[in-house]
């Protein structure tokens, strides 16, 4: 009898934890994922929720993960770039994710260009040379509003080609993506150049539909105490030190830029959640 009311009590648990357990997906098909990790991580920290977290496994553009997270059409949260116009329309977790290192860049230019950083250049002269974007990237917003020529393109892929065909003179990608492009792309005439960085203030950050306040609540706490523990650092660490250490030690020059469509919001003055890739002395 006790044995028989023990196995109803365990089945009776185990079908009122599922209950309550709350699926949150996440966009993309499934793979590994650093945000997917750090999220995970975030979640643990509130155990109560029972939080289960998977992937929509479907690919949608970007624009369309924003409009089905806004219409609670199945995608729960997306880390994106901090704009001030996505704050409009979605509840945003203003913690840095990836302590903005995409805004830190390393140009790719023509074979024929690889000194065209060389000697140092001013900052005037700097912003004389064109650099090539997506029409559509915020960043492109960014460049010009610091007086720096773009010249635009309308397809990804095709800005490599134009920029093997000298169609403009670089191609600015963040530090975590530039060698992963490099070598998608060996067949073109293009390199990395090996001597400036450009940096601009940016964050990105998980955004959540408006009205999804507790969850946002939780991911945050979740967040701050990853890194009050350290495993934030520990995965950051993880998935970005080899970069990080491999630009630090190249001892590039700086060319700073400013990025007037940061939400005032965003924690700059905080600066354990921020790094700085500049040479130091």
């Amino acid at each position: 009898m006790r044995s028989s009311c023990l196995c109803f009590l365990l089945i009776f648990l185990s079908i009122n934890l599922s209950a309550f357990a709350q699926t949150i997906v996440f966009p993309g098909n499934e793979r590994p994922d650093y945000y997917f990790d750090i999220l995970k991580q975030a979640l643990s920290y509130s155990p109560d929720k029972n939080y289960q977290l998977q992937f929509y496994n479907e690919y949608l553009p970007k624009a369309r993960v924003f409009e089905n997270i806004i219409t609670n059409g199945g995608i729960d949260i997306i880390a994106a770039g901090a704009i001030k116009d996505r704050e409009k329309v979605l509840l945003p977790i203003r913690f840095p994710l990836v302590k903005g290192l995409f805004g830190w860049r390393i140009p790719l230019v023509n074979k024929k260009n690889v000194d065209l950083f060389l000697p140092k250049l001013s900052v005037k002269e700097f912003k004389k040379i064109t650099a090539g974007q997506l029409h559509i990237w915020s960043d492109t917003k960014i460049l010009e509003s610091n007086n720096i020529l773009v010249k635009k393109g309308s397809n990804y892929q095709g800005l490599f080609h134009m920029l093997a065909a000298e169609r403009f003179d670089y191609f600015p990608r963040s530090i975590m993506e530039v060698q992963r492009e490099f070598n998608d792309h060996k067949d073109l005439n293009i390199a990395i150049d090996s001597n400036i960085l450009i940096h601009y203030p940016t964050a990105y950050i998980f955004y959540v539909n408006k009205q999804n306040t507790t969850f946002a609540d939780d991911v945050r706490y979740g967040l701050e105490q990853a890194l009050k523990d350290g495993s934030f650092d520990t995965l950051f660490s993880k998935h970005y030190g080899e970069i990080i250490n491999h630009v630090i030690n190249e001892k590039r020059i700086v060319y700073h830029l400013n990025n007037p469509f940061l939400p005032k919001k965003v924690p700059l003055h905080r600066k354990e959640l921020w790094l700085d890739l500049a040479p130091k002395g």
